[in-house]
């Protein structure tokens, strides 16, 4: 049943996509420095799930988001979505955290204060939607730091992954690789502003 929801709700984004690269060297993967884009004739990357009974799967990242639409607006449609906002000075720094994903804002990274709201339709899904208000503020001096714990105990380590950023202009996704660090079962992206990101398999 939480399948359903799961697939049902992240149906209502659905398209097709795929993105190279990742915290480690690949075959397939960009070269460093560079940036993977989907393109509209492969699959989606594939991002992580974690089941209830501890296991690690992967489902399609979805495309197609509905005009004005952005998953922190959809999030209602599963009963395990997950958010969370914080007031924030850009002056002093600070850290919001919802779910598996964290955002770590650096000192000088605005000015003033803004509120920073991190949601997930999906807390089993990595998947999530950065936002800041006022969007005056969505353009930062200094990177802030998006984390995606993947944790578990059948995944120990996150070399293998990497984080995207979904292209809203183009309908695309976009590996980060090039800004991406692996620690652990922590990745890492360095953001230059706020919008859809995921985290999953890289290399494909």
């Amino acid at each position: 049943m939480h399948h359903r929801w799961k697939s049902y709700g992240l149906g209502v984004l659905v398209g097709v996509g795929l993105a190279l690269a990742g915290c480690s060297q690949f075959p397939l993967a960009p070269i460093e420095g560079t940036t993977g884009v989907v393109t509209s004739n492969s699959l989606a990357p594939p991002i992580v799930s974690f089941g209830t009974d501890g296991t690690v799967s992967y489902i399609p990242a979805p495309i197609g988001f509905p005009s004005g639409a952005s998953t922190v607006k959809l999030a209602s449609a599963l009963p395990t979505a997950v958010t969370s906002s914080a007031s924030i000075d850009g002056n002093k720094g600070g850290t919001v955290r919802a779910g598996r994903f964290s955002v770590k804002v650096p000192n000088g990274a605005y000015a003033g204060v803004a509120t920073i709201t991190v949601s997930m339709p999906d807390s089993t899904v990595m998947l999530c939607d950065l936002s800041i208000s006022p969007m005056s503020a969505n353009k930062f001096k200094v990177p802030v730091l998006l984390t995606a714990d993947l944790s578990d105990p059948t995944l120990t380590d996150a070399t293998g992954y990497t984080n995207y950023w979904f292209d809203p202009t183009q309908q695309l996704w976009v590996s980060l690789a090039s800004k991406t660090r692996c620690s652990g079962t922590l990745v890492t992206t360095s953001l230059d502003h706020f919008s859809t990101y995921a985290s999953g398999k890289a290399g494909w």
